[in-house]
């Protein structure tokens, strides 16, 4: 797309105000847009309505115009529903008249291939307009009543809602029309962004207040800058994003390309990138429906410290493992808060979390509200009921229950929700009345804990950014580089000794000879690796040897060696015995993303553990520490089975000085690979042991 300058975002973001708001909206098309016509007078729309066409008197029940030229005004915004060369045709003369927005429903651009279709869209709509898509259906702002869009999606206009923002159209559509209780306040199916971004639209409804939340379904990101700014927004203005992010799987990024024109980054990139701006990321489109009620209410738990009730054994344990599986924390009740619970409780029902009270009590309500209430003298976060609503049998012991749940309500200023075992386990006048009274409804059980569990992470994340200034929105590295070039170990060895990093005490020696002399100065036990130009992967090829303990051993390894393709010499390092972990410390490069750092299990199992986490540079010694934690050999850095912990500040120490090294050589530097990284006992510090620098020239 070219490139309309550093002014042009804020006005075509003020120009997708306009859009948003419109007064007069022109449709412009044949029988696609009738519908879209009649939906403008459905949904209240206030505004004036034109339909362009030469060859049909009417539209929709609107009188056409047979051209631009014979609209009676300029419109705020424009819905172009025509073939994809047309369309170009017809966007440029929207921009030439000044036309402020338009939405271009027709396909046939980059999604399939024809990159340079969707450029000339580009050029043709000037660097101002707001243009939406193509290869979309279009925006709503339910609040006022502003449909730019194909199709009739609903009447529903809340005071209060979230905005969702999608590549797709067929994924909004299902979002908005989902028996969830969502309530939506902009539906904005974007599709090829090939003017606007995402940042674009979320940067625009967080201007607006009656926005909750924010729900994002995500093919791949065009500028991942802008996306960072506008999150930050997001977050200063404490308003919350969820994501749901498509094409992580080969497959699913060559689809992701073919649907809307999006160069789908990595799983572990988008990871980072979501972790350090705090969007929340789900794994289902139930998930992503769920999670956006939950944050959209305001009322978040402050942990995951979760008191539930239930009438069943069977929904008790399940609770119990989805518990585990999620990381909700079920607090058990101390003796006090039991001996509360027993004068409450029938005498079949144990004083436990999950509370069942049992059939005995069911249908009490009066008993079960009291029950809850002394469940929660023990300190927690949010209180459940856990409950399958019927839809066609006698409800009297059911509403029985919700009653009592609206009484613990009055009671508490925890968050209460009312958990359905199945997503069609609760009738939408239930899901009113409960959230007349504060009270969430979560949809199907497995998505109502894997969301609790996401939600506490996001609240802790949530206030260790605040405590630290809020999101990191810089990336380093994001230009391109001409021909990379792999160094050989030493020079790699050279350039952490810059960094700062721990190196063996080692020399690099030209033959056998040397490498016997160079072991006796350092002293036994030692390792040899032969060395040269192409040797980047030495442990495959038989061209290292650990632990030799005298001359013979050294000349015999080293003469071994000598038949490996391309050695030019030996490395003599002296041997580290005492480490308590290996990890890999790396560095790639991404378009998207620029520079990341890799931390994760190192030595040779690397690629067979797959245990590692990505961040994005510049890192915080906080999020270094996270991800050390988060690693599943973090157990043995900690100590395992009575071994010595390891210098894990030493660690992060390092980790830092290397990701200061890479930021400082970010225009050169295309990858790097420390591994294996070893810790030491506590005190003992960290050694780098091998390591491969690859590096590119800037253009």
């Amino acid at each position: 797309m070219r490139d309309p300058g550093p002014d042009a975002r804020p006005l075509r973001r003020a120009n997708l105000k306009r859009l948003l708001t419109a007064r007069r909206i022109a449709f412009v098309g044949g029988a696609m847009v009738e519908g879209a016509i009649r939906y403008c007078a459905d949904l209240g729309f206030r505004g004036e309505v034109w339909a362009v066409n030469p060859r049909r008197a009417t539209l929709g029940g609107v009188a056409c115009y047979p051209s631009l030229d014979a609209l009676p005004g300029l419109p705020d915004a424009a819905f172009v529903a025509t073939a994809p060369d047309t369309a170009v045709g017809i966007v440029a003369d929207l921009a030439v008249r000044g036309v402020p927005a338009a939405v271009c429903y027709a396909a046939g651009f980059a999604e399939v291939g024809d990159g340079s279709r969707q450029a000339r869209l580009a050029e043709a709509a000037g660097a101002t307009m707001a243009l939406v898509g193509p290869n979309c259906i279009g925006t709503i702002n339910y609040f006022d009543a502003v449909p730019v869009i194909v199709g009739n999606h609903g009447l529903a206009r809340p005071e209060r809602g979230v905005a969702i923002i999608a590549q797709s159209g067929t994924i909004t559509i299902n979002l908005v029309g989902a028996d969830r209780s969502l309530p939506v306040g902009y539906l904005l199916s974007i599709g090829n962004q090939a003017v606007l971004d995402m940042a674009d639209y979320i940067d625009v409804v967080l201007d607006d207040p009656r926005v909750s939340a924010i729900v994002l379904y995500i093919e791949g990101l065009k500028d991942v800058e802008a996306f960072a700014a506008a999150c930050a927004k997001a977050f200063t203005r404490g308003v919350p994003l969820v994501a749901l992010k498509a094409g992580l799987s080969a497959m699913g990024q060559q689809i992701a390309l073919s649907h809307t024109g999006s160069l789908a980054g990595s799983a572990e990139m988008y990871d980072a990138l979501f972790d350090r701006l705090n969007v929340m990321k789900v794994a289902t489109f139930s998930e992503l429906l769920e999670a956006a009620k939950l944050l959209a209410s305001g009322t978040l738990p402050a942990g995951n410290r979760l008191a539930i009730e239930t009438c069943s054994g069977t929904d008790s344990g399940y609770c119990a493992d989805l518990a585990e599986r999620f990381g909700v924390a079920l607090p058990q009740p101390s003796p006090a808060v039991q001996a509360s619970l027993r004068a409450v409780l029938p005498a079949i029902a144990t004083a436990s979390n999950p509370l069942d009270v049992t059939m005995a009590q069911w249908g009490d309500r009066e008993a079960q509200a009291m029950s809850l209430i002394a469940l929660l003298e023990e300190p927690a976060d949010a209180a459940a009921l856990i409950i399958n609503y019927p839809h066609n049998a006698a409800t009297g012991s059911y509403g029985a229950a919700i009653d009592a749940m609206i009484d613990v309500r009055r009671t508490t200023d925890l968050p209460c929700y009312v958990i359905t075992n199945l997503p069609e386990g609760a009738p939408e006048a239930v899901r009113a009345r409960l959230a007349e009274h504060g009270i969430v409804t979560l949809q199907g059980i497995e998505d109502a804990f894997a969301v609790l569990g996401r939600t506490a992470g996001y609240v802790a994340r949530r206030q260790r950014l605040q405590a630290s200034d809020g999101p990191e929105c810089r990336l380093v590295g994001l230009g391109d580089l001409g021909q990379a070039r792999a160094w050989d170990e030493w020079a790699s060895k050279a350039w952490l000794r810059r960094a700062g990093v721990a190196l063996p005490d080692g020399r690099r020696v030209a033959n056998i000879d040397g490498a016997v002399s160079a072991a006796s100065e350092i002293g036994f036990p030692v390792v040899v690796k032969a060395t040269g130009p192409k040797l980047l992967h030495k442990s495959e090829l038989g061209a290292v040897a650990l632990n030799l303990t005298s001359v013979g051993e050294v000349r015999a390894a080293a003469s071994a060696m000598g038949a490996v393709p391309g050695i030019a010499g030996f490395i003599v390092e002296r041997m580290i015995g005492d480490g308590v972990a290996e990890l890999i410390v790396g560095a790639k490069r991404d378009p998207l993303f620029g520079l990341s750092l890799v931390i994760g299990a190192g030595g040779v199992l690397t690629e067979l553990l797959r245990d590692s986490r990505t961040l994005l540079l510049p890192v915080r010694e906080e999020d270094v520490r996270e991800a050390i934690a988060n690693l599943r050999v973090s157990t043995l850095i900690g100590g395992y089975r009575g071994r010595p912990p390891g210098d894990v500040d030493a660690l992060v120490a390092t980790i830092l000085g290397i990701a200061a090294a890479i930021e400082a050589d970010a225009a050169t530097i295309a990858e790097l690979d420390v591994n294996p990284l070893i810790v030491r006992p506590n005190g003992k510090g960290v050694v780098a042991v091998d390591a491969l620098v690859t590096m590119g020239e800037h253009p």
